[in-house]
């Protein structure tokens, strides 16, 4: 049972309930409650952050703060890198974006979000 795959109507269905927590600008407002809702908007979290080289930690929240309306950047900067979509060093001194391909899901979810700023 474990391996099942959800359909297409659930994966719509947590599309249009994730799209939810974004405004009209594309800007996160409030965290999902679900998981794997949590999980599908940091990737277009982690799609608005720019391809750096090397950031320092003030950076990385300065980039998360400007980019969204959620108060709470230290979480998503660390669910970042709990997902390892952003590294860091050991002491935390130095960031690093992790190059991914975006999971379908996520690219409907930035067409959704995409769509309501329109």
């Amino acid at each position: 049972m474990a391996d099942e795959q959800p359909t297409e109507i659930a994966i719509e269905k947590r599309i249009v309930r994730t799209a939810r927590c974004f405004d009209g600008t594309g800007r996160l407002v409030r965290w999902p409650s679900r998981r794997a809702d949590q999980e599908l908007a940091l990737w277009v979290i982690w799609s608005q952050l720019p391809d750096f080289g090397q950031c320092s930690e003030l950076e990385v929240n300065t980039m998360l703060r400007t980019r969204n309306d959620f108060e709470d950047y230290v979480l998503l900067r660390r669910e970042l890198c709990e997902r390892d979509l952003l590294r860091r060093t050991p002491d935390g001194s130095i960031y690093r974006r992790v190059a991914r391909d975006l999971p379908q899901e996520a690219v409907a979810l930035l067409a959704r979000i995409t769509v309501q700023r329109a």
